[in-house]
């Protein structure tokens, strides 16, 4: 056919199919997938326009109806279906059409002319061009087990592109006629090179397809016990044998998936099986797109296969920043612990639901009961303030201390709400939402360490509540006990400081031979100060060197014939009527 050619200032183009004889349709290009309108400069062929797309694609919206009930009308059937042509609901509610003998599924409302005329005429065209692929490349393909998914997309009022895709049960993936850009589906992983990886992607679209297309999905014998068996060995060999498991769900759900796929009946023979009943087609495909999915995102039969939940494909590890060494230790050690428990919550910028759940709900726990403590601590401070020998004229420094840690209590209190609200909300949310929540705040060096720090406030806080009441108390009955109660109270205070330093120093003691990373940002942190130390030695150096020294002084001259080291410098730099008479008086 005869073909117009002027470049279009966009990222895709759709590509077109040669003629078979349907010359009466004109369509426009567009980039596909994307609600974006061409340029002012289009390509037109005489001849469908199509685009290749992936079972995520396919849009379910829902659509505003524009119809009158006729009167007398008593049934609820669709009588101007077109020929060939069978209208299924989907269980969750979506309608979709089926055309059973050439395989092919839309969800465009064929039952208007003008769109059945379209849609037959794009699947004639692509049925054609497979058929003429398949005996040019001389291929075996059962074209019996071949679905074809279209999707016109409308741009504008005029511009038209034909997304499809074809779908092979034989080998459990999805085609396509022209060649297929797969960045939209494997964004997830950096750095994919090989095409068996990229097959995983294409496979769990190929489930996806089980899932929005049931009705001529084969489920056999032979799938159902495919899925009993990934089931029971993620239940029993990956989560109850081990705690970094990196197989999909937890093992309360395998155990729930399994009991449902244990009662899906098979029937007999295809030919058997219903098309209207697609419910456990629809169960096969979900569960089979999620472990699929989980294959994908830990590399399945790569070289950087990922074993273990918590192992980094790309060899990231955290090192903490000059923020988090300085922090730790005033926020006794609790973002260490919070930062690398996000990071194993967030690996590789991909968020294990299952994990975040767990760790949603321990953090609400701990913020519940900080709260309750820190509100315990306000109450204390405003019973301390209304004693007599307390609330004095001005301020004292008893109540200085007391106020500090009303305060202090005050923002834990608040912080513990704001942050029990937002995780409520965010606990139990979509994979995706929280997955998008962590990406925001991940940092590319120092991962999730700033959200790890926000979370181990409200605890830190309470402590310098408790540490500035503890002072506020000690002051007050220092200053107006006697010598017999100073002694009795001081000696129970040692014997419980005592006590205390020595549990927390026997835990930390483990934890930090455990636990690396405590002990990385310790070391960090006592470099840092004599870094820090370093610098001021030189820096005082540097201002004692630049003295211009005193005229007539024998210690500032010897300094300098001598030798001697910038500390002596410093010493002989003293006026010399001080120290240069030594004799007898």
């Amino acid at each position: 056919p005869n073909t117009v050619s002027i470049p279009l200032d966009l990222p895709a183009q759709a590509i077109p199919v040669s003629d078979h004889g349907f010359d009466h349709h004109v369509r426009y290009t567009a980039p596909p997938g994307s609600n974006e309108l061409p340029g002012s400069e289009v390509i037109i062929y005489d001849g469908p326009q199509i685009s290749s797309m992936v079972a995520n694609d396919v849009m379910r919206d829902p659509v505003v109806p524009n119809i009158t009930v006729r009167a007398m009308t008593m049934t609820a059937h669709d009588t101007n279906v077109p020929q060939g042509w069978t209208a299924f609901v989907h269980p969750e509610g979506a309608r979709y059409f089926m055309n059973q003998e050439k395989r092919t599924f839309t969800e465009t409302n064929i039952c208007e002319p003008d769109i059945c005329e379209d849609i037959e005429y794009y699947m004639e065209c692509l049925l054609d061009e497979l058929r003429r692929t398949i005996e040019e490349g001389n291929l075996t393909l059962n074209m019996e087990q071949v679905d074809l998914v279209v999707e016109p997309k409308t741009f504008g009022s005029d511009l038209v592109v034909c997304c499809y895709y074809f779908a092979n049960h034989r080998d459990r993936c999805l085609f396509w006629l022209d060649d297929f850009n797969p960045k939209n589906i494997i964004s997830e992983c950096k750095s994919v090179q090989s095409l068996s990886h990229i097959r995983l992607a294409i496979e769990a679209q190929y489930w996806r397809h089980w899932d929005l297309f049931p009705s001529l999905c084969p489920v056999t014998k032979d799938i159902v016990n495919e899925l009993k068996d990934m089931l029971i060995h993620a239940t029993c060999a990956d989560h109850l044998t081990s705690l970094q498991s990196s197989a999909a769900f937890d093992a309360t759900i395998l155990k729930d998936h399994l009991s449902v796929v244990d009662s899906i009946t098979v029937p007999s023979t295809l030919a058997d099986q219903s098309l209207r009943r697609g419910h456990a087609a629809i169960v096969i495909g979900r569960i089979m797109y999620t472990f699929t999915h989980n294959h994908f995102v830990n590399y399945h039969g790569e070289d950087c296969v990922r074993l273990m939940l918590e192992q980094s494909v790309h060899g990231w590890q955290y090192k903490p920043s000059p923020l988090m060494v300085i922090l730790a230790p005033l926020l006794f050690f609790d973002p260490v612990a919070q930062v690398q428990e996000l990071h194993k919550v967030f690996v590789d910028e991909v968020a294990c639901t299952t994990r975040w759940n767990s760790f949603s709900s321990n953090l609400n726990g701990q913020l519940q009961d900080s709260n309750l403590l820190a509100t315990v601590l306000l109450n204390a401070n405003v019973g301390f303030l209304a004693i007599g020998s307390v609330d004095l004229n001005g301020r004292s420094p008893i109540q200085v201390a007391s106020y500090m840690s009303l305060v202090v209590s005050m923002g834990s209190i608040i912080l513990d709400l704001l942050l029990v609200s937002h995780n409520r909300t965010m606990g139990r949310s979509e994979p995706l939402l929280a997955e998008c929540f962590l990406s925001e705040l991940h940092d590319q060096k120092y991962g999730l360490e700033k959200l790890a720090i926000t979370y181990s406030l409200p605890k830190a806080l309470l402590i310098w509540g408790m540490v500035i009441f503890f002072a506020a108390f000690s002051i007050d009955w220092w200053s107006s006990g006697n010598i017999s109660s100073r002694a009795t109270v001081s000696s129970v205070i040692l014997v419980v400081f005592v006590m205390m330093a020595y549990s927390v120093i026997l835990i930390r003691k483990a934890d930090w031979r455990t636990t690396p990373l405590r002990w990385g940002i310790g070391l960090e942190l006592l470099s840092r100060m004599a870094d820090a130390w370093e610098q001021v030695v030189e820096f005082m150096m540097a201002t004692y060197s630049k003295r211009e020294p005193r005229p007539n002084t024998e210690g500032v001259a010897g300094a300098q014939n001598t030798d001697l080291s910038p500390a002596n410098a410093v010493i002989s730099s003293i006026p010399h009527s001080s120290t240069s008479y030594i004799g007898p008086v």
